[in-house]
Parts: C-alpha cells; sequence; structure tokens
C-alpha cells in the first residue's frame, strides 16, 4: 500500500512529470532495494483506480475530485516508466505488460462508462508516448496539462513489435520456431560482457572474487536484467555455494533477482535453503525491517512483503529443523553435519535468527508458534532452544489463562527477546 507521502505527492496536478517522480523517489531511504515494491504499490493503485466511485469527479475536468484521481493516474504512470528509465529501452521495463495492456484497453473501451473512458483515455496516451519512445516531450508537463493535451499527444503504436520483449519477459510462450530476434540476443550473449559476467559469477561459486569485481558485476547485471537472470544458478547447491564463498555479493543478487520476473521462483527456491550462517544472515537481510523517511507510513518495510514473508518462513523453519534432525544439510557446501556439536551449532545459529526476527518485529511469535515449538522441543538441551521454549510456553501459557489458544487469539503480541 502507497504510504500517505507518496500517495500525496502522485496527487500532485501542478508540478512537472518529472519533477513529481523525482520527490517520490527521492521520499526512498534506499531508491534502488525499494523501488520495485514502490512500483508494484503505484501499479495496484492505477488498478483500482476504474473501480472507484470517485470516478464520478472525472465528468468534470476542471473538478478537484476529477482532476485528483486524473494526477495520480498520470503520474503514477510515468513513474513506472521513470523508475526503470535507465534501462534504457522500454523493452526492458518490467511493466512493460502493464503499458501494453493499458494502450490496449485504451484503444478499445468497449462497455465502458464515460468516466472510465476518460480515465482509460489518459492513461493509454501516456503509456502510447512511452511506447512510442518519445517521453522526452511530456517531462515538462504537469498531469494538468497532458490531461488537456492528450488526445493530440496520443500516438499509434504496433504491439506487435513488443511480443519479443513480452516473450524475453516470461509474460508469453514463445513461439515454436525461433524469431531473429531470440537469435542476435543469442549472438549478443556471446559477446566480450556476457563472457566476463559468465567467468565471474562461476569463480564465485567456488573462491572469492575482489570487492570491485563484485561491484562492477552487480553494476552490470543491475543494468541488465534479461542478463542477470540468465546467468545466475538458480538451484539450491548454486545459492548456497554463492552465499557461503561470497555472502555480500550473493545477498545482492538475491536482492536483485527478487526486483525481476523471477521473484516467486526465487522466494521458493529460498525455503529450501540449508540452515547455515551465510544462508541464515542473507535471510535475515531479506525479512528484518529497515527504517523509511520520517513521516512515512507505516515508519518501516522490508524487502519481503507480509504474505511472502509466510510463504517462504513456514516451510524453511520446517525443512531446517528436520535437516538438522536428520544431519543432512541438504544441497550444498556444508552438506553433513559431522557430529552432536556440529549439531548443536547449527541449533544455535537457528535460534538466534528467530530471536533476530522476533527483537526486530520481523515476526509476530504467535504465527510461528509451532514450527519454534517443534525445533525447541527436539534440542531442549541446547541452551538457546531452551530459552525460546520457555518463551513459547509463556505465550501458551498467557493465551490459556485469557480463554484462547493460539490459533483464536486476534490480539496478537510482538515479543522482545532480550
Amino acid at each position: 500500500m502507497l504510504s500517505e507521502v507518496v500517495a500525496e505527492l502522485l496527487s500532485d496536478w501542478e508540478r512537472s512529470l518529472s519533477e513529481v517522480a523525482a520527490a517520490v523517489i527521492a521520499s526512498l531511504s534506499d531508491p534502488d532495494e525499494q523501488a520495485f515494491y514502490l512500483a508494484c504499490d503505484v501499479l495496484m493503485m492505477l488498478e483500482e483506480m476504474h473501480g472507484s466511485s470517485d470516478n464520478q469527479g472525472l465528468e468534470n475536468d476542471k473538478s478537484g475530485t476529477g482532476m485528483l484521481r486524473i494526477a495520480k493516474v498520470v503520474n503514477g504512470e510515468y513513474l513506472l516508466y521513470k523508475l526503470y528509465e535507465q534501462y534504457g529501452l522500454i523493452d526492458m521495463n518490467p511493466f512493460l505488460a502493464h503499458f501494453v495492456d493499458v494502450y490496449s484497453h485504451g484503444k478499445v473501451r468497449e462497455n465502458m462508462s464515460n468516466t472510465s473512458s476518460r480515465l482509460y483515455s489518459v492513461q493509454a496516451s501516456i503509456v502510447s508516448v512511452f511506447l512510442s519512445g518519445e517521453t522526452a516531450t511530456i517531462r515538462v508537463l504537469s498531469a494538468t496539462q497532458f490531461a488537456e493535451q492528450a488526445e493530440s499527444m496520443a500516438r499509434d503504436i504496433d504491439l506487435s513489435r513488443f511480443v519479443d520483449a513480452l516473450v524475453n519477459q516470461g509474460v508469453l510462450d514463445p513461439p515454436e520456431s525461433k524469431s531473429p530476434s531470440t537469435e542476435t540476443r543469442e549472438v549478443k550473449l556471446q559477446g566480450d560482457t556476457y563472457e566476463v559476467v559468465q567467468r565471474l559469477l562461476t569463480s564465485s561459486l567456488t573462491e572469492e572474487i575482489s570487492e570491485m569485481e563484485a561491484e562492477s558485476l552487480i553494476s552490470v547485471l543491475k543494468s541488465d536484467l534479461t542478463l542477470l537472470m540468465s546467468s545466475v544458478d538458480l538451484s539450491i547447491n548454486g545459492i548456497t555455494s554463492m552465499l557461503h564463498t561470497n555472502p555480500a555479493l550473493g545477498r545482492s543478487l538475491i536482492t536483485l533477482l527478487l526486483s525481476t520476473i523471477l521473484r516467486a521462483e526465487v522466494l521458493q527456491l529460498l525455503q529450501y535453503l540449508p540452515p547455515t550462517l551465510p544462508v541464515l544472515e542473507a535471510l535475515n537481510h531479506l525479512l528484518v525491517p529497515f527504517p523509511l523517511p520520517s513521516g512515512q507510513q507505516p515508519p518501516t518495510t522490508s524487502l519481503i512483503r507480509d504474505e511472502e514473508k509466510s510463504a517462504l518462513l513456514h516451510p524453511f523453519l520446517s525443512n531446517a529443523t528436520r535437516s538438522i534432525e536428520s544431519k543432512t544439510l541438504g544441497a550444498g557446501i556444508e552438506n553433513v553435519v559431522d557430529d552432536t556439536s556440529d549439531q548443536t551449532r547449527h541449533v544455535q545459529l537457528l535460534c538466534l535468527f528467530i530471536q533476530s526476527l522476533l527483537r526486530t518485529g520481523a515476526i509476530i511469535l504467535e504465527e510461528y508458534m509451532y514450527e519454534i515449538q517443534a525445533l525447541t522441543i527436539s534440542f531442549v538441551y541446547v541452551p538457546e532452544a531452551r530459552e525460546l521454549f520457555q518463551i513459547v510456553q509463556g505465550v501458551m501459557n498467557q493465551h490459556t489463562t485469557g480463554g484462547h489458544t493460539p490459533q483464536a487469539t486476534t490480539q496478537r503480541t510482538r515479543v522482545q527477546v532480550l
């Protein structure tokens, strides 16, 4: 959900599109890592606009309500473009499919009310400018100025020229026969940049690479997400090896991959990583909230959304406990737990990881009660597990005393771990 600060900035119909976008980006504490989350929230806002009863204000373009909503649409679409402008071609924008869809709806506009038609018309007009590659012509216009000129600013777009880009992004299924553009891409990937990236990524699995090499690698992959997605070894063994050998690089690559169309695949893979120190540090980096600029609500956020957090952590904690119990950590470098002391060390690490998530408010104990209880009961002889077990028992006793069970609890308690 958009913060109040961003929502207010997008409602500005007087400043230019470029000024509004710059103000929104400046409000982020870490634009590189928060851009994708912001873009998703903006996309959700744009989709909700068409189903709102507030569209009635659009009958009169000069009404406060009408211009407020048009400003949000125009500024919102421009922000989706601006956040990924550094990639150069519109083909590399992860929201290309959205632009194409908006343009299609705006051109058809069948079975729409006049208000919806007006909103789609303005929206389709601005995305047609993006798709035509002429965005520079509207940067200095305000949302009001663009809306007034929307009809004359609209461009005719041949959407068929974006098919290859949408295939490349995984939005469309590839054709059975190889297209000329696919052949061109393969030739390009055989160039020097591709070879250097492949060499560094392969080396990083088994040997530490220099900080300069790691920074150069991230810089190249950040500017070419297609190269990133085609080059990184997205396997349990590959990600685990990367995190063990080059932990900072591994964390950066995971964060970068989460901004691509492979986000769901990466989150699913994380569920099965072994509970080793580098892996737990990487997950802690993704899950622990970080502060946002003063005045934003909520005041903190994390790289993983709440619903994604649940889908990731429930299976991860269960898998981690089972792997430690069986003394096999699965694929990766530290494949086998050699003795009891080694097993104890991994229990300690996992308990400290959970305590960190509880202490920072990244998770609420009640939601993960049974996974934590299974871990602590199995290894109650480990001091850290025993301490965590006592915390769980204390919370359960509170629920019992109050006549509630953990499942029935609606007022959840954030546990402070000292």
